[in-house]
């Protein structure tokens, strides 16, 4: 693999996102709806985990790491599109491998990730929340959910896999998205059994460690980097299986 061609096809991929409008207003839109309805509906409920803080704080790295997760089912549907348009056989006959070619779309949608989250934690502090951390807490949350987005992209490749069109890529990301939202954000994580659940959830690690970053833990926290290798293993074995099942029936 060429490190060159990859950074030329993600710029493809960038730039292909900003020339389709209604895929950047969903990108935009589905972080932003979902942090408004967070905040107007829970801006007033304690929550029982951490003192004097609104359920809506509570909620919101949840919310940044499902902005990301969510984006696994678009990327489902453009490569469904894309087999159906017959971009995929084509890419064959370039000089393109394979290989490069995914290499690109996890790294593209490592940066679209790291957009939408911060879009959350941006609207977040506008309507109030006060996150700790500083600078660094910025960068070690950025950290978090470009390896959620691996994840994502892993997610999508075999879904991509399994479905034959745009719309069954639709409905069966929701198997993994469904619940990563009623877990890995903790709107159902209010015991030790639904914990137990939840750890499960790839996202689960990204909202702990940021829960923990945003409420003031220090950023030297053992559990941030524990949760960060772990975050990391799963997020590696899942694209690794993702590419390796989309390569043998996309590209053979």
């Amino acid at each position: 693999m060429k490190t060159q061609k990859i950074f030329a096809l993600v710029k493809v991929e960038l730039k292909k996102l900003f020339r389709d409008p209604m895929s950047l207003v969903v990108m935009l839109l589905m972080p932003v709806s979902l942090t408004l309805v967070f905040y107007i509906t829970m801006r007033d409920l304690p929550t029982w985990w951490l003192e004097g803080a609104s359920h809506f704080e509570f909620l919101v790295p949840g919310a940044m790491g499902f902005a990301v997760i969510y984006m696994g089912m678009m990327v489902a549907m453009a490569l469904n599109e894309y087999r159906e348009a017959g971009l995929l056989k084509r890419l064959q006959t370039t000089p393109t491998s394979p290989l490069e070619y995914m290499g690109s779309l996890v790294i593209a949608n490592m940066f679209i990730a790291m957009f939408q989250g911060l879009i959350v934690l941006l609207l977040s502090v506008v309507l109030g929340f006060q996150p700790q951390g500083g600078f660094l807490g910025l960068v070690i949350t950025s950290l978090f959910l470009g390896m959620l987005a691996v994840t994502a992209v892993g997610l999508a490749l075999i879904t991509a896999t399994i479905a034959k069109s745009s719309g069954a890529a639709s409905g069966l990301s929701m198997i993994f998205i469904i619940p990563m939202m009623i877990f890995g954000t903790w709107l159902a994580a209010f015991n030790e059994q639904t914990f137990a659940m939840a750890r499960f959830t790839p996202n689960f690690y990204v909202t702990e460690s940021l829960t923990r970053i945003f409420h003031g833990a220090p950023l030297s926290d053992g559990i941030v980097w524990k949760n960060f290798l772990i975050l990391t293993i799963i997020s590696l074995v899942i694209v690794v299986t993702g590419i390796q099942l989309f390569k043998k029936t996309e590209f053979r």
